[in-house]
């Protein structure tokens, strides 16, 4: 790649003493693989306002990054490379065209700050939850129905900032209100989590339902069986067959109507369960 004389000589000028490099304010396309020699020094990397359309994957050398600033490019791309920037305290990627973030992001156990507002993110990932030291989440203007259900159990994360997005989580009015999106987002995991709870309890009874349906059905077949043998040997030892015949045939009848009376028993609670799902459907805002 050929540089413009102003690039060239912010570029080999190299970092400053703070280990501050100002790429900012330029015309740069392509992020430039020369930064990888200035990995043991460079700490802040400024190119906000350029041309950049992603965040290659060579971005990885540059391990002890602490502050990112790409906005006001037109960057759709962050390689999931980033991850092993794991100094890294602050990312702003703020007026951009990114749909989505890498989920590698959450191995930056260090990051605080994520700027990502007026893009085009439609989702956000789960992993941002796993992030130990965030602080301020700012994703205004973009195109978000949702968000990680997770973030409000993060204890370090004093603020959400999301207002301009379509989200069914939380009333517009309370969007603007950390505290109160925390609340809205609170109230929805524990509807998932007893959800949840009650599919597992579902898939359980069925389970047991399947096995007891089984067992009636093997019982069914044995019953079959030992009457077959029962009709032919009627006729050998007819008076104390006949006694010993009725004693089984009894006995028989008892097994048969414990694990029909339970099979019901099972079908009618998944029933009761299922009726109750449907007339209780999860709540939207």
């Amino acid at each position: 790649r050929k540089f413009r004389m102003e690039e060239y000589d912010d570029l080999s000028a190299g970092p400053t003493e703070d280990g501050t490099l100002d790429l900012s304010h330029n015309t740069w396309s392509v992020f430039p693989d020369e930064l990888s020699q200035f990995s043991t020094t460079l700490l802040h990397l400024d190119m906000k306002n350029n041309r950049l359309t992603q965040i290659p994957g060579c971005i990885s050398c540059l391990a002890l990054l602490q502050s990112l600033d790409f906005s006001l490019n037109q960057i759709d791309y962050i390689d999931k490379g980033i991850g092993k920037c794991i100094r890294l305290r602050s990312l702003n990627v703020s007026r951009n065209r990114l749909s989505s973030l890498p989920s590698q992001l959450s191995k930056c156990i260090m990051l605080e700050k994520i700027i990502a507002d007026q893009n085009c993110f439609t989702s956000l990932p789960e992993t941002l939850i796993d992030l130990i030291a965030i602080s301020i989440i700012d994703v205004r203007d973009n195109q978000l129905s949702s968000l990680p259900l997770g973030l409000c159990r993060v204890p370090t994360l004093k603020s959400i900032l999301c207002e301009g997005n379509n989200l069914t989580v939380a009333p517009e009015n309370m969007r603007n209100d950390t505290k109160m999106l925390f609340h809205c987002l609170e109230m929805q995991l524990k509807f998932k989590e007893g959800i949840a709870a009650k599919s597992n309890q579902r898939d359980e009874l069925q389970a047991n339902a399947n096995e007891l349906r089984e067992k009636l059905n093997n019982t069914t077949n044995c019953i079959r069986e030992l009457e077959k043998d029962i009709a032919a040997l009627v006729w050998e030892r007819p008076d104390e067959y006949i006694r010993r015949k009725e004693r089984f045939v009894e006995l028989v009848k008892k097994l048969s109507d414990k694990i029909v009376f339970y099979w019901r028993l099972a079908k009618n609670i998944v029933l009761k369960w299922w009726n109750d799902r449907k007339t209780h459907p999860e709540t939207e805002y």
